[in-house]
């Protein structure tokens, strides 16, 4: 297939074009990324003094260029989850389509060309698995899964009224909740012509006027009709509940579907699986590999909790919902909770974190000591065995739902689904494929530190294996127009020498949803508001301001001056010494405005993280090279949330924002606690934070890679507010009422039980079919492939 560049522009944009493209130096990689296609075309641009439309909005298409003798190899953006790539021969204007394993072969050459001749790599290809259930068709309707899978059912049920209305019945017939049968008495209601019979029958007996109004007394009434319990907590939501299965029976559509299976009491047990880092409620913050996910995964546990609470009532249900984490025993517990095997979750009534210790693969040892969540990956096997064990006991039976967390809860969450037959929903929260440029062309380079080519693998099949998916953003899923999404950089790539993925992850399958988080309304609202067990804050203040200790740097000579607040982990990616060092080259900013950061610790001695050492190093060379001690604060403390959401009240009270520039994130938590505070917001504009944020409305989105422009932007809102003062409440206004209307875990809780709900039908309704061959294609790839590299990593 061949694609003329004669019908994207006219001939001179052409000529132009393809004199750029042949000149342009391929680097050391041997690859054209995107932005430095971008950057290059526009100094060829000024330097032609010329300006064409076409050939630029065709280069933003562009992904990467590989320059060949005589030949350019491009990854061309053909829309949202969708490239192809082209060929294209110096002299000539048509671009030649290329399959996506030729593809392959030619990076895996570029990176490694002393590979032997006939070298044959092992090559994944799960689209043949796709074969059954609804495909999308739109790139824009991806992340709406739960939407196209009711449309899809809802016309089987229809247009396959034999098949799918006894899938229907078997399934009510045969649904429990703790061990007690609910909705259908099989033994009174026989078949679907009996279940249609029945239900005109107690329907019309809801319409009369001797229908009893006390509940436990209609519940013995519609006994009789072969009805249990679990229709609803009231005569008018039960009649309501009924009405919605005749009308699926008789006219299905979605909107029924949908409505009728929210309302089947499904869920009552749930597991939330999240092994790394330093998993607890008190001093957990801020050490390696323990942020935001923690926070996440609490709070999610909490609203879970409240929000089941209110679903098994309606349903006339009077049954204790239990939400349990799963994660690690560290024995060594350097001051944290870490070491207990159960600890109940604060504000709860049954929340618990159930921990359980990583085993030495070889001995059966446990392990006593904290281990970085890329050195993980050999004790996950056991983990699995062990957790399931610990699980049945604590819940006394099923889970109804199991969550994964990460790429490693999300594995251990396939192990325990596939073991326990339960519904398995996935959060990567971070695909550290997308995170860590050319992290799988490179992969031996990173393999020491990182191991990713365990990790890509476990994503792979994590994801090709839950019923469903949630992500934070659309572009979590898909990308933009112009960039790749997280998932969909698992579509293809090659690690070479070890494996080419043709095609790894089918983002046109119905299980992604897009479903944000919210904060905890007790810990995160507004600076102008007051709630009596916050009242005292001059600790908090002291250490943000005035405190000169071990766990903090600088004595700011202007402490009237408006702040700017970070807080984050310590590493590359959280970029914080990048924010340190643009605030410490602009003089205006630092005239302007403090510079408040929260972050680790302050003694790299003291950090068990390479990446994190390095970077608190570096923040002290930042402020020694700009001499940022009297206009700088950094507080090297772990901070409890309670804290920290007096933290954000402080700042905004005192006028200031908050910056968050990280190089890439994938949603940005910390940009909703801001936002739910009042406090103004600066994000990255690379990751989530573009669907958090509508850009000079309800904050603003910044490029961290141009530090320059990113200060500028800083600064033009010191002016701006100091030309109209009411900007200042505008803006913190215009975040909180974003953040309040679209991120809350209610919302959440509501769409995450809802979706267990569709998903769980689908999951009975597809048994048997081509996704259980896929299963027991991603079992192979568990056992020869990851737990064979697994098993030889160093010092395991």
């Amino acid at each position: 297939m061949k694609k003329s560049l004669q019908n994207l522009m006219n001939s001179s944009e052409v000529s132009y074009l393809t004199n750029f493209l042949f000149s342009l130096p391929a680097g050391e990689s041997g690859i054209i990324l995107s932005n430095d296609l971008t950057l290059a075309w526009h100094e060829f641009s000024r330097k032609q003094d010329i300006i064409l439309v076409s050939a630029e909005r065709f280069l933003t298409r562009i992904q990467e260029i590989i320059p060949l003798e005589g030949r350019l190899v491009m990854v061309y953006r053909l829309r949202k989850a969708s490239c192809r790539i082209y060929e294209l021969r110096a002299g000539e204007d048509v671009m030649t389509r290329m399959e996506k394993r030729d593809f392959l072969a030619i990076k895996e050459r570029l990176i490694k060309p002393d590979l032997p001749y006939d070298q044959r790599t092992m090559v994944l290809d799960l689209a043949p698995f796709y074969d059954y259930g609804p495909s999308l068709k739109d790139p824009e309707s991806i992340g709406q899964g739960i939407r196209h899978l009711n449309r899809y059912m809802s016309a089987n049920l229809a247009n396959q009224p034999e098949k799918w209305n006894i899938t229907l019945y078997e399934f009510l017939k045969l649904h429990q909740l703790q061990g007690v049968q609910l909705l259908l008495d099989g033994s009174i209601i026989k078949s679907v012509q009996e279940l249609e019979s029945a239900l005109e029958d107690v329907v019309y007996y809801l319409g009369q006027e001797e229908c009893p109004e006390c509940l436990e007394d209609l519940k013995k009434q519609l006994r009789h009709f072969g009805f249990l319990e679990g229709w609803g907590n009231s005569p008018p939501r039960i009649l309501e509940t009924l009405h919605l299965l005749q009308e699926i029976i008789e006219q299905p559509n979605e909107t029924a579907l949908e409505e009728f299976l929210s309302r089947i009491p499904m869920v009552s047990k749930v597991v939330l699986v999240s092994p790394h880092g330093w998993f607890g409620q008190e001093n957990v913050l801020g050490r390696p590999d323990t942020g935001g996910q923690v926070v996440y995964v609490l709070d999610q546990a909490r609203a879970m909790e409240q929000y089941l609470k209110t679903d098994l009532q309606h349903s006339g249900l009077d049954i204790q919902p239990k939400v349990i984490i799963v994660t690690r025993l560290i024995p060594v517990n350097e001051g944290t909770t870490s070491d207990q095997r159960l600890e109940k979750v604060h504000k709860t009534q049954n929340v618990w974190i159930l921990r359980v210790p990583f085993r030495y693969p070889k001995s059966g040892g446990i392990v006593e000591h904290w281990i970085s969540r890329f050195r993980i990956w050999p004790y996950l096997d056991q983990f699995a065995v062990d957790a399931e064990v610990e699980i049945l006991k604590e819940l006394a039976g099923l889970p109804d739902l199991l969550v994964g967390n990460y790429s490693d809860g999300n594995l251990v969450a396939t192990r325990l689904s596939a073991s326990l037959g339960v519904t398995q929903c996935n959060i990567a929260h971070a695909l550290e494929k997308s995170k860590y440029l050319f992290s799988d062309l490179y992969w031996e380079n990173f393999e020491p530190d990182y191991n990713f080519s365990i990790q890509f693998m476990a994503d792979l099949i994590a994801m090709n294996s839950a019923n469903f998916i949630i992500s934070s953003t659309s572009q979590e899923i898909t990308g933009t127009d112009n960039s790749i999404g997280q998932y969909e950089s698992y579509q293809f790539f090659t690690m070479p020498g070890l494996l080419q993925v043709v095609n790894g992850v089918n983002l046109f399958h119905p299980r992604f949803n897009v479903i944000p988080p919210g904060v905890s309304n007790d810990v995160f609202f507004p600076f102008n508001e007051k709630k009596q067990d916050k009242a005292d804050n001059t600790d908090i203040q002291r250490m943000l301001f005035e405190t000169e200790d071990e766990n903090s740097l600088g004595n700011l000579q202007n402490p009237e001056l408006p702040p700017i607040f970070s807080i984050a982990r310590l590493d590359r990616i959280k970029n914080l010494t990048g924010l340190v060092e643009a605030y410490g080259k602009n003089q205006e900013l630092r005239s302007r405005a403090n510079l408040i950061i929260i972050a680790s610790v302050l003694n790299p001695d003291l950090s068990n993280d390479a990446e994190e050492a390095a970077e608190i190093q570096k923040m002290h060379d930042l402020i020694n090279q700009y001499d940022l001690r009297g206009s700088l604060r950094w507080v090297g403390r772990f901070l409890s949330k309670d804290d920290s959401g007096e933290v954000y009240r402080i700042i905004a009270r005192r006028r200031g924002i908050f910056v968050q520039p990280a190089l890439f994130e994938a949603f940005g938590l910390t940009i909703l606690e801001a936002m739910h505070s009042g406090l103004p917001v600066f994000a990255t504009r690379f990751g989530g934070p573009q669907e958090i944020i509508e850009d000079g409305k309800s904050g603003f989105l910044i490029n961290p890679t141009q530090p320059e422009v990113m200060v500028g932007q800083i600064n033009e809102f010191w002016q701006r507010v100091a030309r109209e003062p009411g900007y200042w409440d505008e803006m913190s206004a215009n975040g909180l009422r974003r953040a309040q209307t679209n991120f809350t875990w209610d919302l959440h809780c509501r769409r995450l039980t809802r979706l267990t709900k569709v998903y769980g039908f689908w999951r009975y309704s597809i048994s048997g079919s081509a996704k259980s061959r896929l299963a027991q294609y991603c079992h192979l790839l568990y056992h020869l492939y990851f737990k064979a590299r697994a098993a030889a990593m160093p010092g395991t």
